[in-house]
């Protein structure tokens, strides 16, 4: 183990990607609005998991695959099997995954991530756009 594994523990993970009604509706609403983020701009991860990134609820992760890279919040479920992480169906989840050219859906469920807990800042939505 390297000292920045020891300061800066980071894990892989499946990612399932899900809607959520409260994301919906507040997309609708304003998209650029604090409350689409809070709630947009989050994952949500079983307690061994939090434990072994070393966070807290609301701890800023780093979420990278193969397409991006990401910050967003991290929260404790209580539903969540170790190993598996979701997120609500929206930008910051979207900039995860290879979405075709062809039209077809994207991959929403298995994608494989890994967190590390960081300092950043929670992505834009601007930010995210830019990328």
């Amino acid at each position: 183990m390297s000292l920045g594994d020891f300061l800066f523990p980071h894990m892989e993970l499946k990612l399932v990607i899900a809607h959520s009604f409260e994301t919906d509706i507040e997309s609708v609403k304003d998209k650029h609005s604090q409350e689409y983020v809070d709630i947009a701009a989050r994952i949500d991860l079983g307690k061994s998991d939090m434990q072994k990134l070393g966070t807290r609820d609301g701890g800023h992760i780093s979420v990278k695959s193969k397409t991006g890279i990401i910050v967003v919040r991290a929260f404790e479920s209580e539903k969540h099997t170790e190993g598996i992480a979701t997120m609500p169906y929206g930008p910051w989840a979207l900039a995860l995954v290879d979405v075709p050219s062809d039209g077809s859906p994207p991959q929403m469920h298995g994608v494989t991530i890994t967190l590390t807990r960081t300092d950043d800042e929670v992505t834009s939505l601007s930010g995210l756009l830019d990328s």
